[in-house]
């Protein structure tokens, strides 16, 4: 039980620090959207790049973006 309650451990370690670099990408689009001005541009990459699968993983990268 013990090397498993440090596996789950180590996920949710993993899945934190993740969750903490999505925030910082999410801040560093939402800069360049504000200082370009051109956040169609930067919309139609991330649906270019990131294609919208609800049932892959279950997250909508469209909900993560702010509206400006």
């Amino acid at each position: 039980m013990d090397s498993k309650n440090k596996i789950i451990t180590e996920i949710s370690s993993v899945v934190e620090n993740l969750s903490l670099k999505i925030v910082s990408l999410q801040a560093k689009v939402d800069q360049l959207c504000r200082s370009t001005g051109n956040c169609e541009l930067i919309k139609k990459a991330h649906k270019d790049l990131i294609p919208k699968k609800e049932d892959d993983s279950g997250t909508n990268i469209d909900a993560l973006c702010k509206e400006e």
